[in-house]
């Protein structure tokens, strides 16, 4: 790079000392007829064979300088030209290493592309794994403590009983988790199929609503329900869509200590149904908010008296089914003001085509117009023998 500029700037200052010296007159001014200097007497015959030589040096430049002067723009274009020349050389060679350079950057980017995709595949495949592998002895658990508390195995004393109910309910809790996870791990993989079928959400909703008036009661909590009453038809997968609702209704009644919990439905248009599912509860900063639907994330588990438990799975499996159903999920909140969740859902899911296969079928419509065009006009020909008779 330093050689490059290097030349660069030696030919620039050649061609603007060489334009100076023609335009200018420069040329005569190094050179002036006549001029002898002074020589002591000894030394001219010492000086008499230099004096020849510069002579002989003379005449050629006098004779370079006459053809430099009657063809001045010649050797002008020249310059200009060679500048030119040099100049889109430099251009190439640099345009040629700086597509090297591009072409190396998106190796680079695409291996490390490569890499991410094989670390998200073995995370995704090691947390089903191992959910797996937790899950099935922590059933066998929960199945004997039933079996105890029932009392299937004789009569427990009630401090047993006691016990016994606070193991059932962190099985329980863990197993919860266990569930998410899996969940989780199979919604980034792609594993879980979309079941398409036509429901009615209004129905949806108040299978959820018996349960979670109960848990409202139990936080004293009061549940606002300004669902339509009129039927909602929408073809869509009632499973996750019930599951994205009751996460966040689970979501608002954990983080709502006093106050509402509210659930509302709209009809935004004849292809899309809004649901909003709004609290009075601690409500998340602003500086969290582009963070909540990253998995694992937590927003009040740092502080001990904020935190309510979970492993920070709830709102991206949410917003993961919204994406493969075709819906979104946006919210405002403030904190300490609580949260308002509002989904978006299309009343008629329509499977995204990749745009190979777009383009195949489009391919093949223009194909067959084509082939029943080529028909009409066979048909349309009549043959010379058909005329005559």
């Amino acid at each position: 790079m330093f050689k490059r500029s290097f030349i660069v700037a030696a030919f620039v200052c050649l061609t603007l000392a060489a334009g100076a010296a023609l335009f200018e007159g420069k040329v005569n001014a190094f050179w002036r007829p006549g001029l002898q200097v002074a020589q002591p007497h000894g030394s001219l015959r010492q000086a008499a064979k230099p004096a020849r030589t510069e002579n002989v040096i003379a005449d050629h430049i006098d004779s370079v300088r006459s053809l430099v002067g009657n063809n001045q723009e010649l050797f002008a274009y020249g310059a200009i030209a060679g500048f030119g020349i040099l100049m889109m050389g430099l251009a190439i060679g640099n345009a040629s290493s700086s597509k090297t350079k591009n072409e190396a950057q998106l190796e680079l980017l695409k291996q490390e592309k490569e890499k991410a995709e094989n670390l998200a595949k073995l995370k995704s495949e090691f947390l089903n794994q191992v959910s797996h592998e937790l899950r099935t002895p922590l059933a066998v658990i929960i199945g004997y403590i039933e079996c105890i508390t029932d009392g299937l195995y004789g009569e427990i004393e009630p401090k047993h009983q006691e016990i016994l109910q606070v193991v059932a309910k962190q099985s329980t809790h863990l197993k919860n988790m266990i569930d998410q996870i899996l969940i989780y791990s199979r919604l980034e993989a792609a594993k879980q199929p979309i079941r398409v079928e036509d429901l009615n959400l209004t129905k949806v909703l108040s299978d959820l609503k018996d349960t979670f008036e109960f848990l409202c009661r139990q936080k004293g909590l009061s549940l606002g329900w300004e669902v339509h009453k009129e039927s909602i038809l929408v073809r869509s997968d009632a499973t996750r869509l019930k599951e994205v609702i009751s996460n966040l209704l689970q979501n608002a009644v954990k983080y709502t200590d006093k106050g509402s919990v509210t659930v509302r439905t709209e009809k935004l248009s004849s292809k899309a149904i809004m649901v909003e599912v709004e609290d009075s509860g601690m409500g998340i900063s602003e500086s969290h908010l582009a963070s909540i639907f990253e998995p694992f994330m937590q927003v009040h588990k740092t502080s001990t008296e904020n935190s309510r438990g979970g492993i920070g799975l709830g709102l991206s499996i949410v917003k993961k089914h919204l994406e493969q159903i075709g819906g979104t999920i946006t919210v405002k909140s403030e904190l300490g003001k609580g949260s308002i969740f509002r989904i978006v859902i299309p009343r008629n899911y329509e499977k995204q085509k990749s745009r190979a296969s777009w383009l195949f079928g489009w391919t093949g419509k223009m194909r067959a117009i084509a082939t029943d065009r080529a028909e009409s006009r066979r048909q349309k020909t009549v043959h010379p023998s058909q005329a005559i008779s």
